[in-house]
């Protein structure tokens, strides 16, 4: 063999393994994120249901962590279901009377169509939808992350801070 060749060598690159390491700790990391996620789209901040006799078939707003769910139903067992992340949500109107109210959600959407209000929920549901969707909507605009604080904390901290007079 000539002493100018190079022999062939099963060594990696010093950097090879941190790279390895490096990309290992990256997939753990989204993983753990994912299950974060998910924990907390489970976690359920507040649930109102229309009231019967007004709605047959009681419709119900459901706010979590990420989204907004509304299911609207329309027989027993028949429904359609919508789901709003949070970040799409451009901003809340609460119509109040004495004891109903209905919720208006704005949303961004390429045609511009928007979601039809909540009707005949109590009015001290509408006022508390609207307090807290306000207030994840000024805290998600200033980039606070609220995945990780205690749920009755964290309820009442967004309360407070998209609180309005009525």
């Amino acid at each position: 063999m000539n002493p100018n060749q190079q022999q062939p060598t099963n060594v990696q690159p010093p950097n090879y393994q941190q790279q390895q390491h490096d990309q290992r700790q990256y997939h753990q990391q989204q993983q753990q994120h994912l299950v974060t996620m998910v924990n907390n789209a489970q976690e359920v901040l507040f649930k109102a249901d229309t009231v019967f006799p007004f709605t047959l078939f009681p419709d119900t707003i459901t706010i979590d962590r990420e989204k907004v769910t509304v299911t609207r139903r329309s027989f027993f067992k028949v429904g359609e279901v919508l789901s709003i992340h949070m970040d799409d949500i451009l901003s809340v109107t609460a119509d109040v009377g004495p004891f109903f109210g209905s919720v208006k959600i704005m949303i961004r959407f390429v045609n511009n169509q928007q979601p039809d209000p909540i009707n005949y929920l109590k009015r001290k549901d509408v006022l508390r939808i609207k307090c807290l969707m306000q207030g994840y909507i000024i805290a998600r605009q200033q980039g606070v992350d609220c995945g990780h604080m205690p749920k009755e904390q964290l309820v009442k901290m967004l309360q407070n801070l998209g609180g309005g007079v009525v």
